[in-house]
Formats: structure tokens, C-alpha cells, sequence
């Protein structure tokens, strides 16, 4: 019994360790085969995604990169991508997703799908895998806008469903100020409607994912993959508007401003000095500006520059300018010098011709004070920057001088002259009389002579015009302009201007070379009173005596002139006598003109001293060309001929 006991125990053992061996040695094959079918998979597929992939529906497992990616352009074509409907606040616009310029970005897609189970961790890889071949793993591409195809058509939907926001206006009837109130406008947000429109895609696209049920059930049901289709046909996009406000800025200020304008009339005024002497009497003269005109200068425009500005009230310069300078032509007048007689005898004055103040608006300052009166509520009046011009020598001043001193003296005789040279000589004196010289003024005979023509006055009388003895308006003038210089030459005054006949004239001799001719406006005579107290200017034309003289009166600075000379060059002997028919002699009548005269240079140099020291030397030269005798002769008698004797 024992025995047996002893041989069945090895027979159980002998059973068990078969039986574990046979369990290890499957394990072993079935862990062997596992190795070798993982190691098969990773060979099959080491050039392609993993299966179990797709990318928006597509299969692309078991292909390599550029397989997936060119079946995905096949089945994903943009022509066939949802159109999007565009909701406004008030309309709707379907739009082409390839019309806005939308697309789907495979690339990456298909880059995320070559990654899936290759992370390089085994446990985790072989765990991808198993699940990708049980449930599989859909991969949803990123939709993107090309910013340059979606601003068109979203700029015309801007334009259409766009509204601007408007301002409170403001504007004038007549003369009341009218105002309505702003609106609120909006603008289509285009950056911020595009995000939307990539955010609606990309929510009906969905997102990557495992699938929720496996692929044998999927295959059992008939539910194939899907094929590339979007779930829906059009997909809806609210478009992103923003309110554009009115301005900030009320019209209040705009508007009180512009019926400040128009409150009331505006008046303006100066003190005019009445004509007379000195400047102390005056009167006043008053402008009004009523509202009808105020309101043809007030202006309401937008603000410049902006948009968002209130809008601003203001006057127009240019009319406000033009109505003062209008002003100014009303006001401004010129000084004018007073015209007075002196009698030595009695060192009195008498006034020939009133002194008048001038008057100067000064336009830049009225137009300021006018713009401000205008917009001020209170101060609706404009006193007006007149200037005020004083003469240059005023009666006062003058006055103040008394008596006046004899400071320089100019006599010329013109005996034998015709009656039409006398009434000459006396019209051109006329002028001078009584004429007041500013300390250190040019004098100027033209300005105040004038021109010398039959309508100021002055008769014809034989003048001479080249080498010809003619009538003309202003013969004897010369002998007032000769006169003239010998009064400043005597009296010191700086000679400026003065021309020597061209030929020597007996009623200025002696001394000669101490003439001067005048023809205006282009010959002068010129000088300078170069004192500190005016001079003067008295005139005495005395027929009976045949002598014109000028007078300098004012205050002596001392100075005696004297002169040296004249020295005379070499004799020019005149040529032949000329002799020129008058109609208005007898036949055979003849009248001298004009005598013979040689011709000469002269040079006369004035000696100045002042306290007995000689302060100036001045050389006065003239040159005289020879000048033949003139005759008028009646016209010969009928049938007499020959030739005019030039003797």
C-alpha cells in the first residue's frame, strides 16, 4: 500500500507542470506573436497615418502626407463649403464662403494627423492605436478669411446698412436762430464681423474628437464616414455693428453765441475835429449796424477739421473788413497845411487859408473792436481808432515863433515883359504865397506849382522850345522858379535841385549864373529847410518897380552868405539872327524876341558862415549855350517874295 501511495504522488506533480508549461509556452507564442504584429503594424504604417484617422469626415489613414492632403483638396473643395448668411439689423446677404474668401488650412490638419500614436511612448502609443482601430479619431481642420476678399464685399454692406450718426444743426431764417436735435448712427465693425464669421465656420465644423460609438456598429448600422459634407446648408453670422454718437459737444454755445450776434443793433462812432484851428472843437458821427445787416454777416458751418465738433458760429471777416474800410474811406482825409500873411511891421499873422487835422482809421484795430462788440451781450458800441494828423507846422507853432525873422530874400526884375508874361509870373507867385516849409522838409516848386496850363489860369506867351520862339501856357514861370532859388541860395538852405537855363535870359542879370528853369513835371527846384522852426514863404509882385521877390520868414540860426564869382569862360558868339513870322503883326512889323547872347560856362561858389567861420563852400556852375537874336515879323505883302533877312 505504501508503494502505491509513492507512485501516484509524481503522476499529479507530472500533470501540473505540464500544464504550466503549456500555459507559459502559449503565453510566450501569443506574446511573440503580439510582438511580431506590432512590430508588422509599425512597419505597414511607418510611412503613413495610423488608420482610424479622418480629417472633417475624410478616411486618410493608411496614406502618407501628400496622399491625405491631395485627397482632402478633392473632397473638401471650397466651391462646396456652406454659404454664410449674413444677418444685419435690418436685411440679410448670403455670401459664398469662397466669395469672402474663407478656406480650410489641411496642412496642419494633416500634420496633427501624422502625430496621432506617435509620441513616442510605447504604452501610450499602443493605446492611441487600439483605440483609433476600435472607435477612430475625426481631426476638424481651421477655417480662415483672406482679409483682403472679405473687406469687399463687407465694405458694401457697410455702405448699405450702414447710417451716419448726425449732429444737431444749427442755422439762421432771416434773423431768428433755428436748431434741431442729433441722431445716433452706426458703422458696420468689419475686424470684429470677420471674427465672427470665423467663429460661426468653425462652430458648425465642430471640433476634433474621438468618435462615440465603434467602427463595427458603424459599419453594422450602414453609417459610413462622412464624406467632407458640412451638416448644414447655410450657416447664419450675426454681423457686429457699432453705434457712431453724435457729437459730445452741445449747440447750446453754438446757438447763444449766434443770438448774441443778432440781439441787437451795433453803433459805432468818433469825435470829428470841426474845420478850423487846432483840433479841441469837435462832432460827433455815428454808424449803426442793424440786425438785418449783422445777419448777413454771421456764418454757422461744421467745425474744421472734425467731424465730431459742434458746429461753430462766427462772422465773416471779409465783410466785416469791408464795411470798415468803407468806413475808412468816409473818414480819412489828409492834413493840410494853413496858408497865412505876415506883416513885420506889425510881427502879426493872418490866416489866408484854414489849417485842417487829418484823420487816419486805424482799419485792423476797428475791425477787432467791431467783432468783439458784435459778439458781446452787453457792450454793443464801437468807439472807432481815429488817429488824429496835426499839420506839420500848426498856427501854435507858428505863433510861437513871433515875430519872424527875414532868413533869406530872392528879387529878379522882369521889366519888359508882355502883359500875358506878367499875369504868368503873377499866377505861379500866387501859388507860393503864404506857405509854410516843416523844419527839415524838402521843398519841392513843382508839387505845389502844378500844371502850368491854360485851364489852371496861365496865358500864352512866347516861350522857347528848342531853337524855336513859340507861343505857350506859362511863359514867365522861370522867372518865379529863379526867384525861388535865390531866396534858399541867400539864405543858406541846402540846395537839392536846380537847373540853369540853357541860354542866358537878361531878366535874370545880373549876377549871372544864378538862375533857374522849371518845366513840369520833370525840371525842379529843390531844397531843404534844415533848421528846426518852419519857414515862411512871402511873395510881392511890384508893377510899378518891375520886381518879383520871394521872402524866407522864420528864426535866424545866425548864418550870412556871400558869394564868390562869377567866373565866366571864353566867349561863344551867337550865330545868325532868327526871325519867325507873326500873323498877328503888320506886314513888314518886326518885334525883337529874344537877344542875342553868347554863349558861356559860369561857376558862382557860395560861401556859408555861421558866427563869422566859414562852415560851407558851394560851386553852382552853368553852362549857356550861344543863343541868336529872335524876331517876329509881320507876313511880307502880297507879291513881294524873297528871303527873310536874318539880320
Amino acid at each position: 500500500m505504501n508503494g502505491c501511495r509513492r507512485d501516484k504522488a509524481p503522476e499529479r506533480g507530472s500533470a501540473w507542470t505540464s500544464l504550466l508549461l503549456g500555459l507559459g509556452l502559449t503565453t510566450a507564442l501569443l506574446l511573440m506573436a503580439a510582438g511580431l504584429a506590432v512590430l508588422a503594424y509599425g512597419q505597414r504604417y511607418a510611412d503613413s497615418i495610423l488608420p482610424g484617422i479622418t480629417i472633417q469626415g475624410v478616411p486618410v489613414g493608411g496614406l502618407r502626407r501628400d496622399e491625405a492632403l491631395a485627397r482632402l483638396e478633392r473632397a473638401l473643395v471650397v466651391e462646396e463649403l456652406p454659404y454664410l448668411t449674413l444677418q444685419g439689423p435690418e436685411a440679410e446677404w448670403i455670401y459664398s464662403t469662397a466669395h469672402l474668401g474663407g478656406y480650410l488650412e489641411f496642412e496642419p490638419a494633416v500634420d496633427e494627423a501624422w502625430q496621432i500614436g506617435r509620441s513616442g511612448l510605447f504604452r501610450e502609443d499602443m493605446l492611441t492605436r487600439l483605440r483609433l482601430l476600435w472607435l477612430g479619431y475625426n481631426i476638424v481642420p481651421e477655417f480662415h478669411l483672406e482679409p483682403g476678399l472679405a473687406l469687399t464685399p463687407l465694405r458694401q454692406i457697410a455702405r448699405q446698412a450702414g447710417r451716419p450718426s448726425q449732429q444737431a444743426q444749427l442755422w439762421v431764417a432771416g434773423m431768428q436762430v433755428r436748431s434741431d436735435t442729433s441722431r445716433v448712427g452706426r458703422d458696420l465693425d468689419i475686424a470684429a464681423s470677420q471674427e465672427a464669421i470665423v467663429r460661426a465656420v468653425g462652430e458648425a465644423l465642430g471640433a476634433s474628437g474621438w468618435s462615440d460609438e465603434p467602427v463595427w456598429l458603424r459599419a453594422r448600422y450602414n453609417r459610413p464616414p462622412r464624406t467632407g459634407y458640412f451638416p448644414v446648408e447655410t450657416i447664419p453670422v450675426a454681423l457686429v455693428f457699432r453705434e457712431v454718437a453724435p457729437p459730445l459737444a452741445e449747440i447750446s454755445d453754438a446757438r447763444q453765441r449766434a443770438e448774441t450776434i443778432l440781439s441787437a443793433p451795433v453803433t459805432l462812432s468818433f469825435q470829428r475835429p470841426i474845420l478850423g484851428r487846432g483840433a479841441q472843437a469837435t462832432e460827433s458821427i455815428v454808424w449803426t449796424i442793424d440786425r438785418a445787416q449783422l445777419s448777413t454777416w454771421l456764418r454757422v458751418a461744421p467745425a474744421e477739421g472734425q467731424a465730431a465738433g459742434p458746429p461753430q458760429v462766427e462772422l465773416d471777416a471779409a465783410a466785416l473788413r469791408a464795411f470798415v474800410e468803407g468806413l475808412a474811406q468816409e473818414i480819412d482825409r489828409p492834413a493840410r497845411q494853413g496858408r497865412y500873411d505876415y506883416d513885420p511891421a506889425t510881427a502879426a499873422l493872418s490866416v489866408m487859408a484854414v489849417e485842417q487835422y487829418g484823420l487816419e482809421l486805424d482799419v485792423d484795430a476797428a475791425v477787432a473792436a467791431l467783432e468783439a462788440a458784435c459778439l458781446s451781450a452787453d457792450e454793443r458800441h464801437v468807439s472807432l481808432p481815429v488817429r488824429v494828423i496835426a499839420p506839420a507846422v500848426t498856427y501854435e507853432e507858428l505863433a510861437a515863433l513871433l515875430p519872424l525873422e527875414p532868413v533869406g530874400v530872392g528879387e529878379t526884375g522882369f521889366a519888359g515883359s508882355t502883359d500875358a508874361r506878367l499875369h504868368n509870373i503873377e499866377v505861379a507867385t500866387a501859388m507860393f504865397h503864404g506857405l509854410l516849409i516843416a523844419p527839415h522838409e524838402r521843398f519841392s516848386m513843382v508839387e505845389h506849382l502844378g500844371l502850368v496850363t491854360l485851364a489852371n489860369g496861365y496865358s500864352e506867351s512866347w516861350v522857347i522850345y528848342g531853337n524855336q520862339t513859340l507861343l505857350g501856357p506859362g511863359g514867365g514861370v522861370c522867372q518865379v522858379a529863379t526867384t525861388l532859388f535865390r531866396a534858399a541860395f541867400w539864405g543858406g538852405y541846402p540846395i537839392v535841385e536846380r537847373t540853369p537855363h540853357a541860354y542866358r535870359v537878361s531878366w535874370y542879370e545880373p549876377p549871372v549864373g544864378l538862375d533857374a528853369a522849371v518845366f513840369t513835371p520833370w525840371v525842379d527846384v529843390k531844397f531843404d529847410n534844415d533848421t528846426d522852426t518852419p519857414l515862411l514863404i512871402l511873395t510881392e509882385v511890384d508893377r510899378a518897380a518891375s520886381t518879383l521877390t520871394f521872402r524866407l520868414y522864420g528864426r535866424s540860426v545866425g548864418r550870412t552868405v556871400r558869394i564868390e564869382g562869377p567866373t565866366l569862360g571864353p566867349a561863344i558868339p551867337p550865330g545868325p539872327d532868327v526871325v519867325e513870322t507873326d500873323p498877328t503883326l503888320a506886314p513888314g512889323e518886326r518885334v525883337l524876341t529874344e537877344r542875342a547872347r553868347d554863349g558861356v560856362q559860369v561857376t558862382v561858389y557860395r560861401i556859408i558862415e555861421v558866427n563869422g567861420e566859414q562852415v560851407a563852400r558851394e560851386r553852382f556852375f552853368s553852362d549857356y549855350r550861344p543863343w541868336p537874336a529872335h524876331y517876329r515879323e509881320g507876313p511880307k505883302p502880297e507879291g513881294q517874295a524873297g528871303v527873310q533877312d536874318g539880320g
